[in-house]
């Protein structure tokens, strides 16, 4: 009996052929995307279905977003743009306009797709994976010493997940963020800096619909892959005595609500920022009596100062006005 070629495996096919639909050197065996395609395709298969049946519920319209009260006051002297929706109702908050479409590098809140990559290829086993360190002394003194996944998401170790990417490499990544739909999806260059040299780049929508994607449990990862990295983002716990100095707020959140978020900083090499080249960025969830939203926050400034932490605050503050915290 012959074997019938799913629409599913048809896709993995092709995508791991480089889209050419002839065999090549990575196969569907091997292609990083085998054994996750399911809950990737499947969805979208679902989807094309559900067009053709009578009756089939569609995806909510989250409609014209709304405004954050007092927004403009709290990005005063930034450039910036807040954008938050929703899951389930896609009820859309956001301020920034065409700023939110706008791309530049991730910076540190690229250790979200990087994370999910090295549990997923099992360059990293859990949030408990501990990585020695090399005895070269950083800027940041929290940096000098072992770290776990979970440590080195709470303290933005770059070392660590520098040797994640060592071990994942270009193909492999080039394979996730495409499927991911991570931006610009260009890790070209250096492997352990195109996410912090401004190679790799997304706007503030996109990292939106990724982390709305992760939340819904929809990327094209293994289930446990998105639930340990969505441990390590979680502000409570140990992470609290972690990322206190960075981002003190985390001692108001509220009893009851899940509050998970990540921070990014990038400024050039090459000399002082110049005009709005110094980026920050805060994203993250929020999970309150049975409701989460995702939101994201990235500023931009002429100035060089401490902006990832700037944009937790703008976005606490948000936050707290909308009455999730």
């Amino acid at each position: 009996m012959s074997t019938i070629e799913t629409p599913a495996k048809k896709y993995l096919r092709r995508k791991c052929a480089g889209g050419h639909g002839r065999t090549s050197v990575m196969t569907v065996r091997s292609c990083p995307l085998a054994r996750s395609a399911r809950p990737f395709v499947a969805p979208f298969l679902l989807l094309l279905v559900a067009g053709c049946t009578h009756g089939a519920a569609t995806v909510p319209d989250p409609g014209v977003p709304r405004t954050p009260p007092g927004a403009a006051s709290r990005f005063a002297g930034l450039v910036g743009c807040f954008t938050m929706v929703e899951l389930g109702t896609g009820e859309t908050v956001e301020y920034g306009g065409e700023e939110c479409d706008v791309r530049t590098s991730p910076a540190s809140t690229f250790k979200i797709p990087n994370a999910l990559i090295a549990v997923d290829t099992g360059v990293v086993q859990d949030e408990n994976t501990v990585f020695r360190w090399d005895g070269k002394e950083r800027w940041r003194a929290t940096w000098n010493r072992d770290h776990s996944l979970a440590t080195a998401m709470w303290h933005s170790t770059v070392w660590y997940f520098q040797r994640i990417a060592e071990q994942v490499g270009e193909p492999r990544y080039r394979a996730y963020l495409s499927a991911f739909q991570y931006g610009n999806a260009d890790p070209s260059g250096d492997v352990t800096m195109f996410w912090l040299n401004d190679v790799l780049k997304i706007s503030p929508r996109e990292e939106r619909r990724f982390l709305t994607a992760l939340y819904e449990n929809k990327l094209p990862v293994s289930p446990r892959a998105m639930t340990v990295v969505k441990k390590t983002l979680e502000l409570r716990g140990d992470a609290i005595e972690n990322v206190r100095d960075r981002l003190p707020f985390v001692d108001q959140i509220p009893a009851g609500v899940v509050f998970s978020g990540k921070t990014g900083s990038y400024l050039p090499d090459d000399g002082p920022p110049g005009p709005l080249g110094a980026i920050g960025w805060f994203v993250g969830a929020v999970e309150k009596q049975g409701r989460t939203w995702v939101f994201v926050c990235r500023i931009r400034s002429s100035e060089e100062k401490k902006i990832g932490p700037e944009a937790a605050k703008i976005s606490y503050e948000i936050l707290k006005g909308e009455g999730m915290l």
